[in-house]
């Protein structure tokens, strides 16, 4: 019994510790983006942009297409990860309504596994400064404001806290990003020509803007020097427990802009203009993914710590009784072992018990006697 015992309370004290471990090292340690992290989002939208066809065959009243419908793909990758740091591939690519590529771009991030945030970046690898936010929202998001990395213009900007509401069949916290600026950068504005002859930035002017063609500034310029301005305006709605990005709406557009007769600079024609939002399909992908993270969270955070501890003290208070059980059978099998015992009921005493038969003899004798006497008297002949 006493090797049970044993058994009993070593087995309650691994299941306490355990408890222990899982709830304060193996959750934080699995609550960070993985090594294989991998994750794509889908969207649906509509671009306005310059056809570059059109634009070299000179057929300006068609260089501007507008409203072009259009799918974006946006993959998230781990490509390398060193302590607290992983660097994330953030590729995008636009497609055309014949899955044609329109645009294609890829961004590498240092980031903290759980915050997200801007980390410095690993030695020997490859990847873009910045500062804020940039592939996603904490892993433990709260209500409140947090830095956004604008790459189009090289600026952080807040990622605005707006409200709570469920989307998707998920509590989410709903963010709000503005940002706009000189376009920085450095892929982006090599994409893009420094310059273009007067007749075609007129002529872009005058599609892009009927009836009011802004007037350029020197009219012996040409040709006529550019610059671009971006702008980003996005609402994405973050699963409260996990960080997902379960929704996302965003508009961002890149204008062209030259030097106006009254010196300053003017929007003269659009280069890019892109509206998307999350693809049903998409966005119910991300809230199942959002709802199995939350759902090991607590089965790794709560349900699984709670039930060993619970097993464990279950454990140790059996070890106990079944101790104290064996230790009282072997103190009432051996009386010269110290420890409490019963008190056992004193024995009757003998003598006390002789007399109380003596006593209940004499009183039958007595009663015996008596009736004999009575029995004679009553047979003797009365005196006439």
């Amino acid at each position: 019994m006493r090797k049970t015992s044993w058994c009993l309370g070593a087995a309650a004290t691994l299941l306490v510790a355990a408890s222990a471990v899982t709830r304060f090292a193996v959750l934080p340690a699995v609550h960070q983006v993985p090594d294989d992290a991998d994750f794509t989002m889908h969207f649906a939208g509509a671009m306005t942009m310059l056809d570059p066809h059109a634009l070299q065959a000179g057929n300006l009243p068609g260089a501007i297409v507008r409203d072009l419908p259009v799918t974006v793909d946006r993959h998230v990758h781990a490509v390398h990860t060193s302590g607290s740091t992983v660097v994330l591939s953030d590729h995008t690519v636009v497609s055309g309504p014949q899955r044609q590529p329109l645009n294609n771009v890829e961004k590498r991030w240092a980031v903290d596994r759980k915050t997200l945030l801007d980390r410095p970046i690993p030695k020997g690898v490859a990847a873009d400064p910045h500062q804020g936010l940039t592939a996603g929202f904490p892993l433990e998001p709260e209500r409140k404001n947090y830095p956004f990395w604008d790459s189009p213009t090289g600026t952080t900007v807040p990622a605005t806290y707006v409200r709570t509401e469920h989307r998707a069949g998920r509590e989410t916290y709903v963010f709000s990003i503005r940002a706009g600026g000189p376009l920085t950068d450095p892929a982006s504005i090599r994409a893009l020509p420094p310059a273009m002859p007067r007749a075609v930035v007129q002529g872009l002017a005058g599609v892009a803007f009927p009836g009011r063609a802004p007037e350029l500034a020197g009219g012996q310029t040409d040709p006529v020097p550019l610059a671009y301005t971006s702008t980003t305006d996005l609402t994405g709605w973050v699963d409260t427990e996990t960080g997902v990005t379960v929704d996302l709406e965003s508009t961002q557009g890149v204008v062209a802009t030259a030097a106006s007769a009254s010196g300053t600079q003017t929007e003269v024609f659009p280069v890019s203009s892109l509206r998307m939002t999350t693809t049903p399909a998409s966005r119910a992908e991300l809230a199942d993914t959002a709802a199995s993270g939350a759902r090991a969270l607590w089965l790794l955070g709560d349900v699984g710590p709670s039930a060993a501890l619970g097993l464990g003290l279950a454990l140790l208070a059996l070890a106990v009784y079944l101790e104290l059980r064996s230790r009282r059978a072997r103190l009432a099998a051996d009386p010269t072992l110290p420890g409490p015992r019963a008190e056992a009921a004193p024995a009757p005493d003998a003598a006390a018990h002789t007399d109380l038969n003596a006593d209940a003899n004499a009183g039958s004798d007595a009663d015996a006697n008596a009736g004999s006497d009575a029995g004679s008297a009553t047979n003797k002949p009365s005196a006439t």
